[in-house]
């Protein structure tokens, strides 16, 4: 039913209040039932695409300079998220809403870092070497440039006047496009 494509949102997202209605059972219900088929059957989750999928749909909202709020709608993304951040000694807020995941920039950073470690990608070098000159005196390995990003995504995305600094990363590739990149997806 949930396949078929029938309660699927125009972002793509599954509708629970929908799927609800229709069964004539709760949202909660419906978040469990499917929870569980995504645990049986759906073992080729990969966290690092689902994660860069969240950002460029833009669901994510930057809280003052230290917050980043994720909309993560599948319970299954939203467990392996807390599991990864638990694994960093980090602390995850959940209790705003059962989507949301509200982490530190810190963790955000640890959390890019130590997916980064242990991905396929190789990239860092390469995306480095295409930076500007006034950039690269700044970024000279992947550890600087993912602080780099995670400072842009806080700092650039949070100011009330929407003004930025010139020669920012973002002026060169989009959050995006830079985590594709980073992570061999483009």
């Amino acid at each position: 039913m949930a396949h078929s494509g029938q309660f699927y949102r125009s972002d793509g997202e599954l509708d629970f209040h929908e799927i609800s209605l229709e069964l004539k059972i709760s949202e909660s219900k419906v978040r469990n039932l499917i929870y569980e088929v995504e645990l049986k059957y759906k073992n080729d989750q990969d966290f690092v695409e689902q994660l860069i999928s969240i950002i460029e749909k833009g669901k994510y909202e930057v809280i003052g300079d230290n917050k980043i709020k994720f909309s993560v709608h599948s319970p299954m993304l939203k467990q392996y998220f807390e599991y990864e951040i638990r694994n960093l000694d980090g602390v995850s807020d959940g209790s705003f809403a059962k989507h949301i995941v509200t982490i530190s920039r810190t963790t955000f950073e640890k959390l890019l870092l130590k997916l980064y470690a242990n991905s396929d990608g190789d990239n860092a070098e390469e995306i480095i070497n295409s930076l500007p000159e006034e950039l690269k005196e700044k970024i000279t390995d992947k550890e600087s440039l993912i602080k780099e990003f995670v400072r842009e995504f806080g700092k650039g995305f949070s100011s009330a006047s929407g003004e930025r600094s010139a020669h920012m990363l973002f002026d060169v590739i989009d959050p995006a496009g830079f985590l594709k990149r980073l992570f061999g997806y483009s």
